[in-house]
């Protein structure tokens, strides 16, 4: 896995003044872009996006220092629609205008990743695979959003309906649903529960999923959220799937919430994660 990842990498590094390739990107890795996405940003505490951003900003010191071109040249080159956005982006980044490094001023570095395994040190979790009949879920769904942004969609489902409401719909289960949309950083999100009524649910003007059935790695998560699903995803990424051999399927994740102080240290859900080999 790692290996597909960093020949990506490699392949990002010579795209840093034109467009990514989406196929390009599929092809190296073995995930669609937007999957790549959001696992990258998974194993590297950062942004697809943030990480070009700040590789671009890098690279430009080399034309403002080694080249004559003009800074609005470079701005183009680096996918800015003026030189003015150009500085304002490149002072944000360097601590100072691109006038300034060009005369001498000092500058970060922001050097190319290389994603690596790390050494866990004995420690692992209790992971079973297990095939799940086809279900479906209702709830709100909000579409191609940041993922910063999941909670609101449980503010806005627990806003119009009651908690006994919602466990009526079926076995009273609660999921955060994830789905990767076509390309980009951003995913679909569904704060739902279990529902076997769908009538019921679509009464309550409440969205449907069909879920098909599928093979899962379920993944044992402990300590107050997000903090805990954060690790229990890196913990996958970066241990499990290379020494397993599984891949995400593709399919929906599946955050799967317990009762109880979500943020307490002794609270304990799942991830659901689809698998392939």
């Amino acid at each position: 896995m790692m290996h597909h990842f960093n020949q990506t990498m490699k392949y990002l590094e010579t795209i840093l003044d034109s467009e990514i390739d989406p196929k390009k990107v599929h092809q190296l890795s073995g995930y669609p872009y937007a999957m790549f996405s959001r696992l990258f940003s998974i194993l590297a505490d950062m942004t697809l996006a943030e990480y070009l951003r700040n590789r671009r900003l890098s690279q430009a010191v080399h034309d403002l220092t080694l080249t004559s071109a003009k800074i609005i040249e470079i701005a183009f080159k680096y996918g800015y629609d003026s030189a003015d956005a150009f500085s304002a982006a490149f002072k944000k980044f360097h601590g100072v205008t691109p006038s300034q490094v060009r005369g001498g001023s000092a500058y970060k570095v922001f050097p190319p990743l290389q994603l690596s395994l790390k050494i866990t040190g004995g420690k692992n979790m209790d992971i079973k695979i297990e095939q799940k009949p086809a279900f479906a879920v209702a709830g709100v769904l909000l579409e191609a959003i940041d993922n910063s942004l999941c909670p609101s969609a449980w503010d806005q489902l627990y806003k119009n309906q009651s908690f006994e409401s919602l466990e009526a719909l079926g076995n009273g289960q609660s999921y955060g649903v994830c789905t990767d949309v076509k390309e980009g950083e951003i995913i679909n999100y569904m704060a739902g529960y279990d529902v076997t009524d769908q009538r019921k649910a679509k009464a309550l003007g409440l969205t449907i999923m069909e879920i098909e059935a599928a093979e899962y790695a379920i993944i044992p998560v402990k300590g107050p959220i997000p903090g805990s699903i954060h690790r229990a995803w890196k913990y996958v990424l970066e241990v499990f799937f290379p020494e397993t051999g599984y891949r995400h399927s593709g399919a929906p994740d599946f955050e799967v919430y317990a009762e109880g102080d979500m943020y307490s240290p002794d609270y304990e859900m799942e991830l659901w994660i689809p698998i392939s080999k």
